[in-house]
């Protein structure tokens, strides 16, 4: 345990010096998760329900960025510049090594989707959750399955420096399917609209709207997500790489 933290505090170390983590992770999360929710309560706010639907769907997208994104960013970066095969020659375990990275990373995402939280009740008028446990809990679990994610998916990106862009396909799915990019899934097949229910960010908005109305089903969210879990976790276990392919 103490090996596991000292990994995720020198991530957390590493992540705040990081400009381009602070450029992309912090300044478009924030920009979006506070930015957007507070011009649509401006522009809209006499329609009941825009400013939550608009704060959960983006609400989601900065945690795909924040958590998804970095994970797959960072790993990737300390892969090719052979971090991750030099920290395995210290004796540190393979699920230390990617368990606290993972740990920082969710820890960041978590705390930057409070912050929108926060700052939209204080000044967008967003109502607090009827059960602020509950929004909590789904974040920080949507935090962890989207940084595991992020890990299974380092295994498609061949180098670092295409890290974010082959990320890209999770933000426009998440912005689709949770509704960051308003009701464009309605316009869709009614097909389209059942897999993208399936997404772990639509997992998350759907126990978060419970969490602010108190109606909903949480199972299915819990399961939604505890099924994308394993799918990452399997995914790491199986195809995680610790080296750069050889050319």
């Amino acid at each position: 345990m103490r090996e596991f933290v000292a990994v995720a505090r020198f991530g957390g170390r590493l992540y705040w010096r990081d400009k381009v983590a602070l450029s992309t992770s912090v300044a478009l999360s924030l920009g979006l998760g506070i930015g957007l929710p507070f011009m649509m309560a401006k522009v809209r706010p006499a329609e009941a329900g825009v400013l939550l639907d608009t704060h959960l769907g983006v609400l989601a997208m900065g945690l795909t960025v924040a958590a998804l994104m970095q994970t797959a960013v960072t790993l990737t970066a300390r892969r090719d510049q052979l971090i991750l095969k030099r920290m395995r020659a210290t004796g540190l375990h393979d699920r230390e090594i990617i368990g606290g990275e993972l740990l920082n990373v969710a820890a960041q995402a978590v705390l930057l989707a409070l912050t929108v939280c926060v700052v939209l009740y204080a000044a967008a008028g967003l109502r607090i959750p009827r059960d602020p446990v509950v929004l909590v809990l789904f974040v920080v679990a949507a935090a962890g399955v989207l940084s595991l994610l992020g890990a299974a998916w380092t295994a498609a990106i061949s180098r670092a420096e295409v890290a974010a862009v082959m990320t890209m396909p999770w933000f426009l799915l998440a912005g689709v399917g949770a509704g960051g990019f308003g009701p464009v899934v309605q316009l869709l097949p009614s097909w389209v609209g059942t897999l993208l229910n399936l997404l772990p960010t639509s997992g998350f908005v759907a126990g978060a709207r419970a969490a602010y109305t108190g109606q909903g089903d949480l199972l299915l969210p819990l399961l939604n997500l505890a099924v994308w879990a394993a799918v990452a976790l399997a995914a790491i276990r199986l195809r995680f790489r610790w080296e750069p392919r050889k050319s």
